[in-house]
Parts: structure tokens; sequence; C-alpha cells
């Protein structure tokens, strides 16, 4: 078996980020086409999207160590930071955490979730494509957490930038899951 394998390193040139209502069915597989009800957020900034699984981890100390004698996860984060670029009926609602778009022919209308709205969940799938391989990022339930920040200036475009945090689905299943076709993960690859 070889250790050093070039195929194996992710270089993901090009992607998508997809939201849908929680609930929405969930791909199978890492080309799988989606369910109906998502909706891709369009183009991203070039420096892409930034999955981050952060755990939270206790030390338990004894009297007769230095080190710690135990380790324990008590919490664990996972998010999707990317800044879209597209304003629309899609993106801007997903970024301030809801809200309603109105209006017609040219006259429209966005009024920000209410102060004491309940904060907007959505699944998100995250796909990246480097040639042939596909990777693709599934969570069932989050939402948009951290403050966004749309820099209006001349000669750069006003950007969304979103972090979506995952939360724990219903019936104690998994947070997230990844699908890909890559080679790498056979067993014995």
């Amino acid at each position: 078996m070889a250790w050093n394998n070039a195929n194996e390193i992710v270089v993901a040139s090009n992607g998508q980020v997809y939201v849908a209502p929680v609930g929405t069915p969930l791909p199978a597989s890492s080309v799988a086409a989606l369910n109906a009800a998502f909706v891709g957020l369009g183009f991203a900034t070039e420096d892409g999207a930034t999955l981050t699984v952060t755990p939270e981890v206790t030390d338990y100390m004894a009297w007769q160590s230095r080190s710690p004698v135990r380790r324990e996860k008590v919490s664990q984060e996972i998010q999707i930071a990317i800044a879209l670029m597209q304003w629309n009926e899609q993106t801007v609602p997903v970024a301030f955490g809801g809200g309603v778009v109105s209006g017609s022919a040219g006259a429209y209308r966005y009024d920000l979730p209410k102060d004491d709205a309940a904060l907007d969940e959505r699944a998100m799938i995250l796909d990246a494509v480097d040639g042939a391989v596909h990777l693709r990022w599934v969570f069932p339930r989050g939402n948009v957490t951290e403050a966004v920040e749309a820099a209006f200036q001349r000669g750069a475009p006003a950007s969304l930038p979103i972090t979506f945090k995952a939360l724990a689905p219903a019936a104690d299943a998994s947070p997230g899951y990844f699908l890909t076709d890559s080679a790498g993960f056979a067993a014995g690859s």
C-alpha cells in the first residue's frame, strides 16, 4: 500500500452551497440529484467555503498527575463559512436569518425578521468538486448565527458573508454527514 498518493489531495476548484427547509429528503450519494426543494445560493467569493469542526474538550486532572488523566468531549460545533456574491430572494433571507421578500415588477422589498422571531432553520449542503471527484457535506438542520457585514465600496462586489452552524437533528442522529466518490475512501486504498 502506497502512503503518498497525490490523487487523495483535494483541490476544490468549484462547488455550490444549497439550502432547503428542514425535513427535505437528503441525498444518499455525492452525485445524486438533490430534491427540488434545495436552492443553490449562486456565486461565492474566490475564497470558497470553509468547514470547521470544533470540539470543546474538558481535561480531568488527578492529584497524582501533572498531565490530564482523562479527557471528554462536552460539546461540538460544526460550521460552514462562505461569502455569497449574489443578492436575490434566496440569498438575502438566508444571510439575515429569515425575513420576507415582497413586491413585483421592479419594486421589491425585503423585511428583516422581527427581533422576537425564531431563528431561521434550514438544511444545508456543501458540494465541492475536484476534477472528477465529488465531495458533499450534508447538514439536516442548522442556522446562520454570526453577524453579516456587507461592505459597499467602489471597485469591489458587496458580498454576504454567512456562518451556518449545524444543529443536532431529532432522534439522536448525527448532525451531518460526508459523501464522496473518491477512491481514497475504498477499503484498503
